[in-house]
């Protein structure tokens, strides 16, 4: 009896071994290597950036809430990374996806700045509470480029890196 379980055990996993090795094959993952599918650490190989709204606590000294407001904000993308540095190529388009779970409306802005003057070169729109939205953004500019929130600037920033 006790030989035919451990033949059993035996066979058990040399069966998972086999569907393990099977998946990571299918996969083009090699053994002991994790998947990675980022592309520039925050984008994925199909040109999409996953930015999300998140609410991360209360508001600290050093920045600027609307009246009224004691929640603290920020852009957070598909690694948890907060107003992470985007690194983009240019002349190619990226659709963002935004995903908005706090009890706040959100707006994505793009902005350069050129000669001390900001203008926005791409806006998400307003993104109500609960909601999300989707939109295509490209430039042919290498450069910085930067993007905020239009109702918490102070908060939800950071930086656009075009090669």
């Amino acid at each position: 009896m006790i030989q035919r379980f451990s033949l059993f055990i035996a066979l058990l996993v040399v069966g998972a071994t086999s569907l393990l090795l099977t998946v990571q094959v299918s996969t083009g993952q090699t053994i002991g290597e994790e998947n990675d599918t980022s592309l520039e650490g925050n984008i994925a190989e199909n040109n999409t950036i996953i930015l999300n709204a998140a609410e991360v606590g209360e508001v600290g000294e050093d920045e600027t809430a609307e009246q009224g407001e004691d929640e603290a904000y920020r852009w957070v993308d598909s690694t948890g990374a907060e107003n992470p540095d985007l690194n983009i190529i240019s002349n190619t388009e990226y659709t963002i996806k935004i995903d908005n779970p706090t009890d706040e409306e959100h707006e994505l802005i793009i902005d350069s700045e050129s000669a001390g003057n900001k203008s926005a070169i791409a806006e998400s729109g307003d993104i109500e509470p609960g909601k999300n939205v989707e939109f295509k953004f490209k430039t042919d500019q290498p450069g910085e480029l930067g993007y905020h929130c239009k109702y918490h600037p102070d908060m939800m920033n950071g930086t656009i890196n075009v090669s």
